[in-house]
């Protein structure tokens, strides 16, 4: 197996074993169980465990970054609700199909300790101002009046986001009839088209 494809699979089983079993409760010992591997192999590739744990953070950074914001950048948007309306979707489907990085982001991580800290910080403060930009752009166009309190506003839609997120793709993720994400979607969109133009 290639170097980087190995690396991809510790990372792929820590995410499922900090997700399912919490980050105190992992042990490297049980991710290279599961990987069928050595321990030397592991040190090839990260420090330790917190050194593992922070490059998953980065990794969900990086992954929602390129999946909502890379991938509608190029978007026409001469139609800015159509546009607001797939930065929304494309967000919580990258929730929902990773549920166990939004387990580890929203639960697991905060306040396991201050090595952590400044990495979800990061994410969220990359999300805020990413939400900001565009409200801001959204009152450029006129979309939006010139009123809103962007920075209010835009902390309460992130609040919001994540506690969707949270709830529909982690803690309802097995039981059956879980409300779609178009469905949501819509719902969100609806609402903030409602709550923030009139």
């Amino acid at each position: 197996m290639r170097g980087e494809d190995r690396k991809n699979q510790i990372l792929k089983i820590a995410i499922r074993l900090f997700s399912r079993n919490g980050y105190y409760q992992t042990h490297v010992e049980h991710i290279l169980q599961e990987a069928k591997m050595g321990r030397g192999t592991f040190y090839i590739y990260f420090k330790n465990k917190d050194d593992l744990f922070v490059s998953i953070l980065e990794k969900f950074l990086t992954d929602w970054e390129q999946t909502v914001l890379v991938a509608t950048a190029s978007m026409e948007q001469d139609d800015l609700a159509g546009y607001f309306q797939e930065l929304i979707t494309r967000s919580f489907n990258f929730f929902k199909q990773n549920k166990d990085l939004c387990n580890i982001y929203l639960r697991i991580g905060p306040g396991i300790n201050d090595v952590f800290e400044p990495y979800i910080n990061r994410f969220e403060t990359r999300m805020l101002q990413y939400v900001i930009n565009e409200l801001q752009r959204g009152i450029d166009r006129g979309f939006f009046p010139q009123t809103l309190d962007v920075e209010l506003i835009a902390n309460i839609l992130l609040g919001a986001h994540l506690r969707i997120a949270y709830y529909y793709f982690v803690l309802k993720k097995k039981k059956r009839g879980m409300t779609g994400v178009e469905h949501i979607s819509e719902e969100f969109f609806n609402l903030i088209i409602r709550g923030l133009r009139y």
